[in-house]
């Protein structure tokens, strides 16, 4: 093609004349298909631009802004290792270098892994208090009196209260307590009425001796007046009015023998 052709042929493709007919149908499909091809053509490049560029960045950095783990050969694994604890055991697995995980088969022979600590438990912080048993009453014998004065009779009523030794019987054993009067288990009374008139009680044929178990007990009871019949029991009539100085005294079993309590009340007849 000569210079002069070639001239002619690019001004007739840079500026085409018009056309001299009504282009057909066929013409104007062909140009939107070129159309369509066109745009779909630009979405994949940008598509594939976006794609390019997310790789780009990832590849950069991760999240934490460490450099990526790659699988490639020559590229070093990063290998994390728990503290060693002495409750856990130590148990083998493989290395997976992509996740940098380590895997541990699962085998039936492969306990899971154990909590427990070793070594003896720690001691209790509670100890325990001994338990200290309770202190026995010391021994003795309270004594009250109250009268009562009709006229020139006078009755009385002892009240006793304490702990003594049961004392023992003629067999060496001790006496019963139960079902036994608390002045049963005393060695006998005495009393004194003030006008010269006395009474009591025999305590019997009984001993007292270290050693023997000790009872605690209390009674009320009205005196019997033997030596004043025929009076009625359990009262004292005075021969004239005046003021008398009534004196009772009961012994109770200690751990040196005998011991006597004494208590005293004035009373005043018409």
């Amino acid at each position: 093609m000569t210079d002069d052709l070639k001239q002619k042929f690019e001004q007739l493709v840079a500026d085409p004349p018009p056309p001299s007919t009504v282009p057909s149908q066929a013409v104007f499909a062909r140009v939107r298909t070129v159309r369509r091809r066109r745009t779909a053509g630009a979405v994949v490049l940008a598509a594939a631009a976006v794609v390019a560029v997310a790789l780009a960045i990832t590849n950069v950095t991760d999240v934490n802004g460490r450099p990526p783990v790659s699988n490639s050969p020559s590229a070093p694994t990063t290998i994390v290792t728990p503290a060693p604890t002495s409750a856990v055991p130590t148990t083998s697995g493989t290395m997976n270098s992509a996740s940098n995980a380590v895997h541990t088969p699962n085998t039936p022979n492969t306990p899971p892994p154990s909590t427990r600590t070793t070594g003896n438990p720690p001691s209790s912080t509670t100890s325990s208090t001994p338990v200290t048993p309770p202190v026995a009453p010391p021994l003795g014998v309270h004594v009250s009196l109250k009268s009562t004065v009709k006229g020139r009779s006078v009755t009385f009523k002892v009240t006793l209260s304490g702990s003594t030794l049961v004392p023992t019987g003629e067999n060496g054993r001790p006496l019963s307590t139960s079902g036994t009067d608390f002045v049963d288990l005393l060695g006998g009374t005495q009393y004194f009425f003030g006008d010269g008139q006395q009474s009591g009680s025999d305590a019997g044929a009984v001993n007292c001796v270290s050693g023997t178990q000790r009872i605690s007990k209390n009674q009320t009871y009205t005196l019997m007046n033997d030596a004043g019949l025929p009076n009625a029991s359990g009262t004292h009539t005075y021969a004239k009015a005046g003021t008398y100085t009534f004196k009772y005294t009961v012994n109770y079993c200690s751990a040196s023998g005998w011991k006597p309590v004494t208590k005293t009340t004035r009373v005043t007849v018409r």
